[in-house]
């Protein structure tokens, strides 16, 4: 199930006298895209009475080993988020994002204070506790963890010339979902690496991480966990939202795995 929060339940605060343990925990949400091919800021459209980066938020909000939450965003929006956090009484730091996702993520990292560091695409606003918390568990035990999902279908590698090449087995094939966790020395140094050689391909933080030559941990991620891209992916996202209120489950998934070993 995508066992989202009660948005109605009491909410705590962060730094208000909670204990959240000796190995801190922060989430960098990376909000500063142009949403070209979505043609519009997709992060402000209502999903189910909220804005989607709220809703995105709100996912990490009641975890209790995670003690901040930052939103790297473009410099003339920052006055428009903090508003919408304000109006919806949610405690996020905002910092000055980047075209080049790595940035964002580099400029989150640094003005974190976490041992861990979740990064996270702020419209991935279906991401499961359970999954965020699986991933938390697969980071302190293995220092660099992503979550993903088997692909459903074939996948085949072609290059320029369009010829398929081969055909990659669904066993060994995941597709590379967010959040993904890191332990905060190994992001930041393989970050500034990458910037450092102005090499901004990379499609993920997990790539980043293990072109350095540091082994991500997979974590079984969930189907309903959907990056909305285009248009249709808002309706699909509405609808999957819907479906846990009204008590019937689209995800595949269907329950809370734990993590084990």
């Amino acid at each position: 199930m995508l066992d989202l929060h009660n948005p109605s339940a009491k909410q705590s605060k962060k730094g208000e006298g909670e204990n959240r343990g000796k190995c801190p925990i922060s989430v960098v949400i990376t909000a500063a895209g142009n949403s070209t091919r979505f043609g519009e800021n997709k992060l402000l459209l209502d999903l189910a009475g909220k804005p989607m980066i709220v809703r995105t938020v709100e996912q990490f909000v009641n975890i209790s080993k995670i003690e901040e939450i930052i939103l790297a965003v473009r410099s003339q929006d920052f006055l428009l988020y903090q508003d919408l956090f304000d109006r919806h009484r949610l405690r996020v730091k905002l910092v000055e994002g980047s075209k080049e996702r790595i940035e964002s993520v580099y400029n989150g990292a640094k003005a974190s204070n976490g041992n861990i560091i979740l990064t996270h695409d702020g419209a991935r606003p279906l991401t499961p506790v359970w999954l965020i918390e699986n991933l938390i568990q697969a980071v302190e035990q293995h220092a660099a963890a992503m979550t993903a999902v088997p692909p459903t279908a074939t996948i085949k590698y072609a290059e320029g010339d369009m010829i398929i090449q081969k055909s990659l087995e669904r066993k060994t094939t995941w597709i590379a979902q967010t959040p993904q966790g890191f332990r905060r020395d190994i992001l930041l140094n393989a970050l500034e690496a990458l910037i450092r050689e102005k090499y901004f391909i990379a499609t993920d933080d997990s790539e980043i991480v293990a072109k350095y030559g540091y082994p991500v941990k997979i974590v079984p991620g969930d189907d309903a966990n959907i990056k909305v891209t285009y248009k249709s992916d808002l309706a699909i996202v509405n609808e999957l939202y819907q479906s846990q209120i009204n008590g019937t489950v689209l995800s595949k998934s269907g329950s809370c795995p734990v993590l084990e070993g």
